[in-house]
């Protein structure tokens, strides 16, 4: 397995402390054009995939994929404090020192992105949200290019079944989520669902508000906003809930989804849509059918 050994760029800055949901799209894609092939001399995906901890049982499934690399890139990024610097060890660990220095001029742009977005405050959170224009919200030149899958000239968007509204307390949950919604059997009628996640699919570097509210309002269908006492304590949750309800006045379209992850009343604004309950060891047997089904509505 990798070690914690700090990995550093050709100044000595440590790359340790970047988290690797960073990675932008062009980073990703060149790690799985170079590490896809089957092996012939060397190491490839499945390697990578080991020194990042999957199991046989989940590489075996990642073979099933049609870019095993960019999906185990996607959950492996996802997971708590992985790190560029860890990416890099790992690459180092498997002696793919060519892949390296590939990826060596889109990885600059990525942590450039990183470090200018952790240098901006975040906005002043607001008590009520309008859909006119965003106001109140942070404006961005072009809401296009702004997740992994889309077109950078605007030409084709990327498009979900639902944006999930987490704090990162619970991102071990929103994993899980994305591993039983996203598989080729989620979905009632046999097609794949498909979930944006601030920390897989979102782009650095752009004006985090304003780009959540044009994916709630026209690029997702529908919104799962996960419950819990960190929820509660989240400016950034309490604007995107907000936003998504001022979309759907009284649930009318029933475009929120709110589920219970741990025990709390549920917000006053919440209280007249159905909760799906994950609290309740009785009812998990149907809980992932139950929220399957509400995303895969028409």
């Amino acid at each position: 397995m990798a070690t914690n050994t700090p990995s550093q760029d050709t100044e000595g800055e440590n790359y340790d402390s970047i988290p690797a949901r960073y990675l932008g799209v062009q980073t990703r894609k060149k790690l799985a054009l170079w590490l896809n092939p089957a092996r012939v001399a060397g190491t490839n995906w499945e390697d990578l995939a080991d020194e990042m901890g999957f199991e046989y049982i989940e590489i075996e499934n990642f073979k099933m994929k049609s870019s095993p690399m960019y999906d185990v890139l996607h959950v492996w990024s996802l997971k708590e404090n992985t790190t560029v610097g860890q990416l890099i060890q790992m690459l180092k660990s498997i002696e793919r020192f060519d892949v390296l220095d590939e990826i060596q001029s889109s990885l600059a742009k990525d942590i450039s992105k990183y470090r200018e977005r952790s240098s901006s405050p975040m906005p002043v959170q607001v008590p009520e949200v309008s859909t006119g224009n965003y106001p109140n919200l942070p404006t961005t030149s072009e809401l296009h290019g702004i997740t992994l899958q889309d077109d950078p000239e605007g030409v084709h968007k990327e498009l979900f079944d639902a944006y999930v509204c987490y704090c990162k307390q619970d991102r071990d949950f929103v994993i899980q989520m994305v591993e039983r919604l996203e598989s080729s059997q989620s979905g009632p009628s046999g097609r794949r669902l498909k979930l944006c996640i601030d920390d897989r699919d979102l782009l650095p570097g752009t004006a985090y508000l304003t780009v959540t509210a044009e994916l709630i309002e026209n690029r997702c269908k529908r919104m799962v906003v996960v419950l819990s006492p960190e929820f509660l304590d989240s400016p950034e949750c309490d604007f995107q809930t907000k936003y998504a309800m001022s979309l759907s006045p009284g649930a009318k379209k029933q475009r929120l989804i709110p589920v219970m992850y741990k025990q709390i009343e549920v917000p006053q604004l919440l209280r007249f849509v159905t909760v799906i309950d994950y609290v309740k060891e009785e009812l998990k047997s149907w809980f992932w059918v139950r929220l399957s089904k509400a995303l895969s509505r028409p």
